[in-house]
């Protein structure tokens, strides 16, 4: 896809800082179907460009969104780069080329690094879709993956990632023209759109079972027990100095009990364990790389008893805060 025909970023709306939104919400859409181009940029300067509007941002790379399900199937292409997701527990890179398929039920986030990158979003409506299943012949994995999406099995999450196979080359069947032209057909919506949108979406669905390769994940006990293990450390990292079971049984809604069972299975480590690990790595970092003293830096993670904090850091690296500190200042 020729992103130099699209709006230079400096032509763009400001919009200043963006924050982070939570939403626990399943996102909608309220036409039948979308498409939403983002481009992000290594420097954090996000441009993002849909029927809706565009708008230019500037963010802190790396950064993970809020894990979220939608209320749609989205299709996603990456376009230039790679896009990272966090899907069923897992993080997983996609590359240039790749197709990735998301169920409605399925929860993830996306982990947007530092780097150029961009990314292509088709956000289909269950009763658009149908309307593309009854268009579309196929008998293959993929329309199974897509009558599941339609019908919103709950207890089972699952997507679809798709590799181009060498068998077709892209002379043979240009992907990228496709897209282009559906995107250009949802910016502009003159007269007839939907016709010409519906014909190339039935186009795309025959282009992914010809010239791509299926690669169906779906829900499993580990992948959930994956997907706790990993809000659950980001939860532990984020919130080190005061961090609790009885604050996790808040969060999370599980027993206190499973969580040093989930951390034992995955980690080798209890709760308590873990969370010792995190705090003297955190420690090791503050002695290293800034010039607080031991003391602040106990309490900074969650150690009032400054003497308990240099029996913790010894027994964990053998040496004490004074020894391991990488350059001199008053202790």
């Amino acid at each position: 896809m020729d992103l130099e025909k699209q709006q230079e970023y400096d032509e763009l709306p400001y919009f200043g800082e963006a924050n982070q939104a939570s939403s626990a919400a399943n996102r909608k859409i309220a036409e039948k179907m979308s498409t939403l181009l983002i481009v992000y940029g290594k420097e954090g300067m996000e441009w993002s460009i849909s029927p809706a509007g565009q708008r230019l941002v500037r963010r802190e790379f790396p950064r993970r969104s809020w894990f979220h399900k939608h209320e749609y199937v989205e299709i996603l292409y990456v376009i230039e780069g790679s896009f990272t997701q966090i899907l069923l527990g897992e993080e997983i890179r996609f590359e240039q080329g790749e197709f990735v398929i998301t169920d409605q039920n399925c929860e993830h986030a996306d982990y947007i690094e530092a780097k150029d990158a961009a990314v292509l979003f088709l956000q289909i409506r269950s009763d658009y879709l149908e309307q593309l299943l009854r268009s579309y012949d196929g008998t293959d994995e993929m329309q199974r993956f897509l009558f599941h999406a339609l019908w919103r099995q709950k207890r089972e999450q699952s997507f679809l990632q798709l590799q181009r196979s060498k068998k077709y080359s892209r002379k043979e069947i240009d992907i990228e023209q496709l897209l282009e032209n559906l995107l250009a057909e949802d910016l502009s919506r003159e007269p007839g759109y939907e016709q010409i949108e519906h014909g190339l979406m039935i186009r795309l669905l025959q282009y992914l079972c010809w010239a791509y390769i299926p690669q169906l994940h779906t829900d499993s006990k580990e992948s959930r027990e994956k997907a706790l293990l990993y809000e659950l450390e980001c939860y532990i990292r984020e919130n080190v100095a005061k961090v609790t079971v009885s604050e996790l049984e808040k969060e999370f809604h599980y027993h206190r009990n499973y969580y040093s069972l989930i951390l034992k299975k995955y980690r080798g480590k209890s709760f308590q364990q873990y969370v010792i690990e995190i705090r003297m790595k955190y420690a090791k970092q503050l002695l290293e790389q800034t010039t607080l003293s031991v003391k602040q830096v106990a309490q900074q993670i969650g150690y009032e008893n400054v003497s308990h904090f240099y029996h913790l850091f010894e027994k964990y690296y053998g040496k004490t805060p004074r020894e391991i500190r990488s350059r001199e200042g008053e202790i």
